[in-house]
């Protein structure tokens, strides 16, 4: 039993570690989202805008302007930029995720192992506590002079610790 506090310790420490990795890698998560978004809108952008001069320099009036071309290298070249800085920043959103995902794994085992722990706990307690009634109730060799033998409460005690180990086993096998 003096064991239960120190491991209850342990995985509480374990548990705040990981969830501080967690929300650190959240806020980075909500920076890159954002990065992410706004690199995709750029692109975008850029993709009307080369369209759009592709559209002006295919024209009859504006056809063999040098400004026009200009422009549409400097579109092109932009749109280029940004679909590269989209699957750069979309890969270390990836990369984040993938991180968070690992965490949140040992998360959830940590707070099973804590409820199995605390489960055990208090089977073990209402085990010593039965133990306590059924001793009080047939009589301990400190607290009885003469001991009657009493078979049928004999039979009965011993149903008792039987059905008491067999519900703790059942805890345990369910709760693999």
């Amino acid at each position: 039993m003096d064991n239960y506090t120190e491991f209850m310790q342990r995985l509480k420490a374990a548990e705040a570690s990981l969830k501080s990795r967690q929300d650190a890698l959240g806020h980075v998560r909500a920076i890159v989202s954002a990065a992410l978004k706004d690199n995709d809108y750029g692109h975008r952008e850029w993709v009307g805008r080369r369209v759009q001069l592709e559209d002006l320099t295919g024209s009859q009036g504006m056809a063999g302007r040098t400004g026009l071309s200009e422009l549409l290298a400097v579109a092109s070249n932009m749109e280029s930029v940004f679909e590269a800085r989209c699957v750069r920043v979309g890969s270390r959103l990836t990369a984040i995720n993938h991180r968070l995902d690992e965490i949140a794994r040992p998360l959830r085992d940590l707070q099973i192992s804590k409820e199995k722990l605390a489960s055990s706990r208090r089977v073990a307690e209402e085990r010593e506590n039965l133990s306590r009634a059924v001793q009080g109730l047939a009589g301990t060799a400190e607290g009885v002079e003469t001991v009657t033998l009493d078979a049928g409460l004999q039979a009965d005690v011993k149903a008792a610790r039987e059905a008491v180990v067999l519900a703790e086993a059942l805890l345990e096998v369910k709760g693999d």
